[in-house]
């Protein structure tokens, strides 16, 4: 994946701030108040630190540490974490008691020039001024104006002052982010004369990233200060440009001259995520309360097969959930479909054209009115179907060989369809059932295996018997190809659109990077040699992977790759899970004993199927 600092490539949202050149986001943000920014006490220069250990408003005497905690670090985060949330008074009063501030003057000044956008000072404050000597006595220099990376240089100068910056901070990266801004700022005010100095004189000579120059330098063509803000994806001098500048120039300044923004809700984040990472069943999205250590019980996730589905006769080889949860369709090799209402998983519709041949796989379009299914040898086609009424009103009968997969386009309109033929081994076809696009046209054999569009409507993944593709399906130009060490038989690509599951033979499932390819985890424990096995996502945020296994049972880790269960599911091989969409704690499961199981918390009873004659398939 290319980064945003990557030769020319502008921001693709405001957020990302082109002002400063950062990729980092900035996060919320609360009102700078004056106790935020050293206004109120200021007794130092420095951090506003005073010694420890005095006596308190009561008179008695105060402990040097807070619990062990360095107590002047505890109470600037206080200070600093009542004015996020607005209680200014309260600021005040502490800072007065405790004889602290937030920050020194210099900082104050250095923020209050940032906003303003006086960047003669904010600089000056920041590096501090460069004194030179001229052989008849010392000039004091402002390095605003001038190349500051040059004036360093100079034999006989020497800079004093300036803010004590964190380790590693890269003093021309930030000073290029500041002269950034105020040639935006110029452009945007429309004064070019001075815009371009600022861009030849004082940005290009700091000798940064040349293609974010050329990006800077076109800007010049604007013709409008609108068409800066659009071309730049920059908000201008009077939205949040001054505001994030300031925090990623903050997060280079010594913890111990100017805080990290927000600092307190930082370490509340990293204390819930400790627990959230550390907790094997962690399965909502509601943050845990502060009040006690968090812990999640295995009775709340599902483990517990509450229902068996019955109705195929032979083995079942995929299922899904439509978007909405409301339905769930199932295949098998007894080539039928079922759709079934999932209240009560009622059957809807038992669907039999596919003739002589087992269904493989299907796909639920975008708004869930449709489903695509494909099936193997013999009928070698993909049929559409109409969920409302159940009738076929689409069979696309052009191959010559098995077809193996299929996934709806976001626009609703068009399938993407794979299959064994070396023809047409991946093409979109529309609801007319004509072919639009054909992957193979070049030339190129592709025989696909499993395909997956990210949700976006970027990203085509296709899988095919020893290597992975991805392409832009906006102009269908591959973008880049690999062929991994094992095997890949299935790929599902993550709701955010950026990551991709790819189930491998041997017994390895592996979560990448979808546009850099790159390894963020292995799950393995499971059991794949022979067959295709379906991994997928599931639980609250997609924090599970899931997976069938030849071993009869079903496989869940934590996306930190820990092992959470190994569940007994069915006789055989479980082929397929699929996770409810819309409740983290509902998934279902295919088997080759033609059963479908719907799993839930070990607490909840068992269900009865909502149709005569139906049986959950306990207690006979």
């Amino acid at each position: 994946m290319r980064s945003e600092n990557d030769a020319g490539k502008l921001p693709t949202s405001p957020s990302q701030s082109f002002a400063n050149g950062s990729s980092r986001s900035s996060g919320p943000r609360s009102p700078i108040a004056k106790v935020g920014n050293g206004d109120m006490h200021g007794r130092t220069e420095s951090n506003g630190s005073y010694a420890n250990g005095g006596p308190s408003a009561n008179g008695k005497p105060v402990p040097a540490t807070y619990f062990g905690h360095d107590r002047d670090e505890v109470t600037r985060i206080l200070i600093q974490s009542l004015t996020d949330m607005g209680y200014h008074e309260a600021a005040g009063a502490l800072c007065k008691e405790s004889g602290r501030q937030l920050e020194g003057p210099t900082v104050a000044s250095f923020r209050h020039s940032v906003l303003n956008g006086n960047w003669d000072l904010a600089e000056e404050l920041l590096f501090g001024t460069v004194t030179q000597d001229n052989g008849g006595g010392v000039d004091l220099a402002d390095s605003y104006g001038k190349s500051w990376g040059k004036t360093r240089s100079r034999a006989n100068s020497q800079r004093s002052g300036g803010l004590t910056l964190a380790d590693g901070a890269n003093r021309d990266e930030m000073l290029f982010w500041m002269k950034q801004q105020k040639y935006l700022e110029l452009l945007e005010r429309r004064d070019l004369g001075n815009a371009l100095a600022v861009l030849r004189q004082e940005l290009t000579p700091l000798h940064q990233d040349v293609g974010r120059l050329h990006a800077l330098s076109s800007l010049m063509m604007c013709p409008s200060a609108e068409d800066l803000r659009l071309q730049s994806q920059w908000d201008g001098a009077h939205g949040d440009s001054r505001t994030h500048l300031l925090s990623d120039l903050s997060r280079s300044i010594s913890p111990s001259v100017m805080i990290p923004e927000h600092r307190l809700s930082t370490l509340l984040d990293e204390v819930k995520d400790s627990w959230i990472n550390n907790c094997l069943y962690h399965n909502t999205t509601d943050s845990p309360s502060l009040y006690l250590d968090h812990n999640c019980e295995r009775d709340d996730f599902p483990t517990k097969a509450v229902l068996e589905l019955k109705d195929h006769t032979d083995e079942v080889w995929y299922l899904r959930y439509s978007n909405d949860g409301t339905k769930l369709a199932t295949t098998s090799k007894d080539t039928t479909i079922f759709i079934y209402e999932t209240s009560a998983y009622k059957i809807l519709h038992h669907l039999e054209e596919h003739h002589d041949s087992g269904v493989t796989h299907l796909a639920w379009s975008p708004d869930d009115s449709k489903i695509i299914t494909c099936c193997s040898q013999q009928e070698n086609s993909a049929r559409i179907w109409d969920v409302k009424t159940g009738a076929c009103i689409l069979c696309i009968s052009d191959f010559t060989y098995p077809c193996t997969t299929a996934a709806w386009a976001p626009d609703g309109r068009h399938v993407v369809i794979g299959s064994q033929d070396d023809k047409l081994g991946c093409g979109i076809w529309d609801m007319n059932g004509r072919q639009v696009h054909n992957f193979c046209e070049d030339g190129s054999k592709l025989r696909a295996n499993d395909l997956a569009i990210s949700k976006n409507g970027e990203r085509l993944v296709i899988v095919s018997e020893h290597s992975i593709a991805v392409y832009d399906f906006v102009s269908y130009k591959k973008l880049c190809e690999w062929n991994p060490d094992s095997k890949p038989t299935s790929i599902t690509v993550s709701q955010d659109s950026r990551h991709m599951l790819v189930s491998m033979n041997p017994d390895t499932i592996e979560l990448m990077e979808i546009d850099s390819a790159e390894l963020i985890q292995k799950f393995e424990g499971h059991q794949q040699k022979q067959f295709i096995i379906r991994s997928a996502f599931g639980g609250a945020d997609e924090n599970f992977v899931v997976s069938g296994s030849e071993d009869s049972r079903i496989y869940i880790w934590r996306s930190n790759g820990h092992l959470v269960e190994a569940l007994d599911a069915h006789s055989g091989c479980v082929n397929s899970i699929a996770w409810h969409p819309r409740d983290p704690c509902v998934f279902a499961s295919a088997g080759d004993d033609a059963k479908v199981r719907i799993w839930k918390p070990g607490r909840t009873p068992l269900m009865e199927a909502g149709r005569s004659g139906a049986s959950n398939g306990y207690g006979r």
